[in-house]
C-alpha cells in the first residue's frame, strides 16, 4: 500500500493561514477555495476515506450475497438469472471497489466506488420486472433502497453522490422502459419508480449539507493547528528566554544548574571525568568605573562571544553565572585537558581588546579555577564550591591564571596551583 500523505505543515503553504480565515468567514463551498487550501483537503483524504470507503463494499457485497435467497424464493427463472446477473456483474463491481478503495488513488477510487450501487439498482430493477404486486415493488423499492443506504454512508462528495444516483436511475429507467410490460403491470411500476426516483433526489440534500458541515468542521481544524502552531512555537521560544542571558546570549545558571546535574549523574556512571571551571573577568568593577558600563557590557559580551566559540564541542557548556562570572562544565576530559582548554581560553581573551566608546582599545583578562570529579560521591554543589575556591586562588595569586582545585601555586599539593601567563 502506497504511504498516505501527511497533513502538510503551514509553514510549507504561502499565506495558507490567512486562506483558510477568508473562506471560513465567508462561507466558501471547497470548489471555490485557494488550490493549497484544496491541497491540504486532499491531502488528508487517504489517511481518512481508505478503510471507511473498503468497509462499506464489502458491506455491499454482502448485501449482494444475501439477495440470492430472495432471488431463490421467487422462483427458478429469477433465480438463475439473477446468480448469473449478481455473480457476473454486481459481485465483480464491488470487489474492483474494495480493491481501489485499499490500493489505487483517490480519484480513481472514488469513480470506481460508484459503479456498484448502480449495478445493484439496474439488476434488481430487471430482475422485478419478471415479477409482479408485491414482489415488483420489493425489488424496486430494494434497488431504491440500496442506492439510497449509498448515498447516505459512503465518503463521498455531493458531486459523486449525484453522479451515482444518476447512473443508478439511467439504469433503472432504462430496464423499464426497454423491457415489455403489460399496461397494468407498466403504469404500476412506473408510478412506483417515479416515486423512487423523486425520493432518491431528494435524498441528495443530505450529502450536500454534510460537505458544507465537513468543509466548516476542517477549516476549524486547521484554524485550531494553526493556534496550536503558534502556542506551541511560542512557548519554545519562552523556554529559550527563560534558559538564556538577556546581555550576553549565553545560557543562564537555571539552566547550567538542570545540565550539570544530569551530566554528574553520567559521568559517575561512566566513571569518567567531569571538570567544572570557574570564570572571572578580572577586574571588571574596575573597567565599568573607567570606561563606562556600555564598554562593560561590550566586554562582557565579547568574553561570551569566546566561551561559546571554545566550548562549542559536545560535552561542553558554558553559561553566565552573575555579574562578570561565568561557569563551564568539561564531559569525558581528564586535568590535563581540562586545564588546557582553560589556558586556550586564557589566552583567546587575552590577545583581543575591548573596544570601548571613545576608540581605545583596553586589553581584559581571565582568571579561571578548574575542578574536577574525584569520587562517586561527589555532589554538584561540592564541585562548584571548589572551582570557585581555586578561581579565588587564582585571583589571590594575581589574577590572569588558570587554577586547578587541590594544587598549590607552587605545585605542591594544597589549596591550589596557579598556571602564570609565562607558562602558557
Amino acid at each position: 500500500m502506497k504511504q498516505e500523505t501527511q497533513f502538510l505543515p503551514a509553514a510549507r503553504v504561502p499565506d495558507v493561514e490567512n486562506m483558510v480565515e477568508q473562506a471560513a468567514e465567508g462561507g466558501l463551498p471547497m470548489r471555490k477555495w485557494p488550490a493549497p487550501l484544496r491541497a491540504l483537503w486532499h491531502a488528508e483524504l487517504p489517511a481518512r476515506g481508505r478503510q471507511d470507503l473498503a468497509f462499506i463494499n464489502a458491506l455491499g457485497l454482502v448485501a449482494v450475497l444475501l439477495c440470492v435467497p430472495l432471488d431463490y424464493s421467487t422462483g427458478p427463472q429469477t433465480f438463475a438469472t439473477g446468480l448469473v446477473l449478481r455473480l457476473g456483474i454486481v459481485v465483480p463491481a464491488y470487489l474492483l471497489a474494495i480493491y481501489a478503495a485499499l490500493r489505487w488513488s483517490w480519484p480513481i477510487r472514488r469513480l470506481v466506488s460508484i459503479v456498484p450501487p448502480a449495478c445493484f439498482a439496474t439488476v434488481a430493477t430487471f430482475l422485478g420486472t419478471f415479477q409482479s404486486g408485491a414482489e415488483m415493488s420489493s425489488y424496486l423499492m430494494g434497488a431504491a433502497l440500496i442506492v439510497l443506504m449509498a448515498t447516505a454512508v459512503l465518503p463521498l462528495r455531493a458531486g459523486m453522490l449525484s453522479m451515482m444516483v444518476g447512473l443508478s436511475l439511467i439504469g433503472m429507467w432504462t430496464v423499464w422502459a426497454a423491457l415489455p410490460l403489460s399496461p397494468p403491470v407498466s403504469g404500476e411500476s412506473g408510478a412506483l419508480l417515479a416515486y423512487l426516483t423523486a425520493t432518491m433526489l431528494v435524498a441528495l440534500a443530505l450529502p450536500i449539507r454534510t460537505d458544507r458541515m465537513k468543509d466548516r468542521a476542517f477549516l476549524s481544524d486547521l484554524r485550531s493547528r494553526f493556534v496550536s502552531e503558534r502556542l506551541v512555537a511560542a512557548n519554545a521560544q519562552l523556554r529559550e528566554l527563560s534558559h538564556r542571558d538577556d546581555l550576553t546570549g549565553l545560557p543562564n545558571r537555571r539552566y547550567f544548574q538542570r545540565i550539570f546535574g544530569s551530566a554528574l549523574e553520567d559521568s559517575i556512571k561512566r566513571g569518567d571525568g567531569l571538570a567544572v571551571m570557574m570564570i572571572d573577568v578580572d577586574r571588571f568593577k574596575h573597567f565599568n568605573d573607567s570606561h563606562g558600563h556600555l564598554a562593560g557590557d561590550r566586554a562582557l559580551r565579547q568574553v561570551a562571544g569566546q566561551l561559546e566559540r571554545q566550548f562549542a564541542a559536545p560535552g561542553c557548556t558554558v553559561a553566565r553565572y552573575g555579574g562578570e562570572e561565568f561557569i563551564a562544565l568539561v564531559e569525558r576530559c581528564d586535568a590535563a585537558h581540562a586545564l588546557a582548554l582553560a589556558e586556550t581560553i586564557r589566552q583567546a581573551v587575552e590577545e583581543r581588546p575591548v573596544l570601548t566608546g571613545q576608540g581605545a582599545k583596553v586589553p581584559i583578562t581571565l582568571s579561571i579555577g578548574v575542578a574536577m570529579r574525584e569520587s562517586a560521591n561527589t555532589a554538584a554543589g561540592d564541585l562548584v564550591a571548589r572551582a570557585d575556591s581555586a578561581l579565588y586562588d587564582a585571583k589571590e595569586a594575581g589574577r590572569n591564571r588558570v587554577q586547578l582545585a587541590g594544587e598549590a601555586p607552587d605545585g605542591t599539593t594544597g589549596q591550589g596551583r596557579c598556571r602564570p601567563a609565562s607558562q602558557a
